[in-house]
């Protein structure tokens, strides 16, 4: 299985289903693509939970309250990039898989889609994705947790501080290894992570001197 990050912004998601486990994957898109754009979900349901309805209120998507039974799936489905298979009817979510194959589209349902939604750390500037393969997905959230404890002030500052001295360097040193290695060395460097407790802006001119004096 190959992990990927995928740009849903200004795509259609469908979403079958409007109860906690609609909300978990509806919350976890707005999260990550909040900085991309505006994302096109759409949620097919009899019923919603009060935070869908909240999000449906604010006009973060749109709800539309009906019996799956009775819908025309593939007039649904047409034209969707993702689809996320949420109900807790199982038969109906058969026929909900069924009717996706039709389509050249992603699909999230347990392990019988073409795609899987993986714990995510969304903070300071870093998304990381955890997954066992559905191995243990208790141990993901607890992993994620884990991972998320180790970002803290200092890292937030420091990626962006590599962003900017990456493109400083982009200008002033032509061979790219060359950029590489200097990155590298401020990473492993603990002065720099010393100056990371002043505020980010004396703590990027005080790295930007130690790689001019030391490195470039």
């Amino acid at each position: 299985m190959l992990p990927l990050y995928v740009n849903v912004s200004g795509k259609r998601v469908v979403v079958f289903g409007g109860g906690e486990v609609a909300e978990r994957k509806i919350s976890q898109i707005l999260e990550t693509e909040g900085d991309g754009g505006s994302v096109d979900v759409e949620v097919h349901s009899l019923d919603f939970t009060p935070r869908i309805e909240e999000m449906w209120e604010k006009g973060e998507i749109q709800c539309f309250r009906c019996d799956l039974w009775e819908q025309n799936l593939e007039e649904l489905i047409k034209g969707a990039f993702l689809v996320l298979v949420c109900t807790g009817d199982e038969n109906l979510n058969n026929r909900i898989l069924k009717e996706a194959t039709k389509f050249d589209v992603l699909v999230n349902y347990r392990d019988e889609g073409n795609v899987f939604m993986s714990s995510v750390v969304n903070k300071g500037g870093f998304l990381i994705s955890v997954s066992t393969g559905g191995k243990g997905p208790a141990m993901a959230k607890y992993m994620k947790t884990k991972i998320s404890s180790l970002i803290g002030d200092k890292e937030e500052k420091m990626l962006l501080i590599q962003s900017n001295l990456r493109r400083y360097l982009k200008k002033k040193v032509k061979e790219e290894h060359r950029r590489q290695e200097i990155l590298n060395r401020v990473l492993n460097d603990p002065e720099c992570w010393a100056v990371l407790d002043a505020p980010v802006e004396v703590a990027e001119k005080l790295i930007f001197k130690i790689v001019g004096d030391r490195y470039a």
